[in-house]
């Protein structure tokens, strides 16, 4: 794809537990960080302690929808499937309504009442289908495998927001911590490497570094490891120059 001039302003994620933080998603989304005990280690309590602040602000973006739900999987048809369209279709917010002023202007209110919908959106998701092994390409009951339900995810993206970059984020999580029988973590990267290029959306393929990042349990980051993520999300797509 070629490279991207215009600089971004108003960037949504959509992810899984990876990706939250209580007080900054939406009412029905359920949040690890800072919601969970089980993430008190993790010393992340404030947005600039997470990879997606970080990253908008070297976007030199704004949020406006962060819609990560922990536990959640692109595979399903009910919620919180990433396929449900309380998912992928709420991803825009009215000006003013549930975000508030932050130092730098990340998280804006404004008097408007008009609808801000996203110029770019992250997809980061992906870990709960390699944790709770979803199908990848084997036929399933209304077909819903991983590639079958990432593909979904990003044509229901491109429907719903046609003028937002879409930007697909490969998983990281190290393969020793849970045993897949069915497929390595790989696999899943894989698809969504090909999703990416098949729907014409960009990739930030943070898993092509071995650099460590630290993590409470194998999966979810502590405060360092939301930086290093940061780091390598910024290496890997630099090629699109979305900094400039």
């Amino acid at each position: 794809m070629e490279v991207v001039e215009n600089k971004m302003k108003y960037i949504s994620i959509l992810g899984d537990s990876i990706s939250t933080l209580k007080g900054y998603l939406p009412s029905y989304c359920k949040s690890y960080y800072m919601q969970n005990p089980a993430a008190d280690c993790s010393g992340i309590s404030h947005p600039w302690d997470t990879w997606w602040i970080q990253v908008i602000s070297a976007l030199h973006g704004e949020l406006c929808v962060n819609n990560s739900y922990s536990g959640s999987l692109v595979c399903g048809m009910d919620f919180p499937s990433a396929t449900h369209l309380l998912r992928c279709n709420e991803l825009h917010c009215s000006a003013g309504s549930y975000w508030y002023a932050m130092e730098r202007g990340i998280i804006r209110r404004t008097l408007s009442t008009s609808l801000i919908m996203p110029d770019m959106i992250i997809v980061f998701l992906g870990a709960n289908d390699w944790i709770f092994h979803s199908a990848i390409d084997e036929e399933t009951e209304q077909k819903m495998n991983f590639r079958f339900a990432y593909r979904q995810v990003l044509e229901k993206l491109q429907r719903r927001y046609p003028d937002a970059v879409i930007l697909c984020t490969t998983l990281f999580q190290k393969e020793s911590v849970i045993a897949n029988p069915r497929h390595p973590l790989a696999a899943y990267n894989q698809v969504i490497r090909e999703m990416a290029a098949e729907q014409g959306c960009l990739l930030a393929d943070i898993a092509q570094y071995a650099e460590e990042i630290e993590t409470i349990d194998g999966i979810h980051p502590t405060y360092q490891g939301m930086h290093t993520i940061y780091e390598l999300w910024l290496r890997s797509t630099a090629q699109y120059n979305l900094t400039d």
